[in-house]
């Protein structure tokens, strides 16, 4: 059998300059606003119009 010696580790406690250091390297920063698209509901009524002023297609000529 083998023999293992315990050996105990204290922990070391950080101040707070270590702390806001570890923390600023550790953490994202967010971004301010997101690139996501944003509703308009201008866009809604110049798509409507864009739909209603479109040519029509074309018919079949009639034989």
């Amino acid at each position: 059998m083998s023999v293992q010696a315990s050996t105990r580790i204290s922990p070391v406690l950080a101040g707070s300059a270590e702390r806001s250091a570890m923390t600023s390297l550790i953490s994202e920063p967010e971004a301010p606003v997101s690139g996501a698209p944003v509703y308009s509901p201008e866009a809604a009524g110049v798509l409507l119009l864009l739909i209603l002023l479109s040519p029509k297609q074309p018919s079949e000529p009639r034989k």
